[in-house]
């Protein structure tokens, strides 16, 4: 039987509560190839297709920490989305009709064991797709039905995250100084960083003006009494010029850093 995740009603900026996993590995590939930058002569064929927008639950997370796929496809080709466990990124086109799912990757991550009820992984055989009406179907790569993804029709498909993120982008803080913080923020929809003790690394997306911090690991030694450690509960964040503000999952202000690199 298909599975179907349906979009949850939005407003305004969406910021995802910071799930911590339990171990993480290497990068690994999902729907094609290791690459993540869009595939060559995508974003034309995307532009025009139903398929812009998000599908799904964009949040990923409804009450009781039951985590819902969701993927988002912005009209530059650009694809991102998570499968309940791992977030997915790649590119998309539009062939015909037909949506085409290309080097999609994710970083692999292991769920928790202890609620599995809480994953359910279907949508990282995603290898195609078609769209009818406000339902998008998910093909493997046999052409065999996995799922079906509802559209989050209240989110305008103009905010559906992209990489256009650049002004997140580098060295924030005072990095490789113990006892202050800083955190790196790569254009590949990765980050890492230190709270002033301990070190942290994750996967970052674009929530319309809003950078939100997803699945992250993180050390645990323990620091010394007098390092204040606030970054480590970072959650989201926005930039003003050379200055990027913290906030944590409720919303409320951590700190800010200012852009040294």
């Amino acid at each position: 039987m298909a599975r179907t995740a349906v979009g949850s009603a939005l407003a305004g900026t969406l910021v995802l509560a910071t799930v911590t996993l339990l171990a993480g590995c290497a990068g690994a590939a999902v729907g094609g190839s290791s690459a993540i930058t869009p595939t060559a002569g995508a974003f034309d064929t995307a532009r025009a297709s139903d398929a812009v927008g998000a599908w799904g639950n964009p949040t990923g997370m409804t009450t009781g920490w039951v985590i819902e796929p969701s993927l988002n496809l912005a009209a530059d080709g650009t694809l991102t989305g998570s499968d309940s466990c791992n977030r997915l990124y790649g590119s998309w086109s539009d062939d015909d009709g037909t949506i085409r799912f290309d080097d999609v990757v994710s970083p692999g991550m292991v769920c928790s064991p202890e609620s599995p009820e809480s994953f359910d992984t279907w949508l990282s055989g995603l290898a195609s797709g078609t769209v009818y009406g406000d339902v998008l179907t998910i093909l493997d790569a046999g052409g065999t039905e996995i799922g079906t993804l509802d559209r989050a029709s209240d989110i305008d498909p103009a905010t559906v995250p992209s990489r256009d993120a650049e002004a997140f982008f580098g060295t924030w803080g005072t990095a490789d100084t113990e006892g202050e913080p800083s955190i790196v923020i790569a254009a590949e929809g990765t980050y890492d960083g230190s709270d002033g003790c301990n070190f942290f690394d994750g996967l970052w997306w674009i929530e319309g003006d809003t950078l939100v911090f997803g699945f992250h690991s993180s050390t645990d030694r323990g620091c010394l009494p007098d390092i204040d450690d606030w970054l480590n509960q970072h959650a989201s964040a926005t930039v003003d010029g050379d200055t990027i503000t913290f906030f944590d999952r409720s919303g409320s202000e951590l700190g800010t850093l200012t852009r040294s690199e």
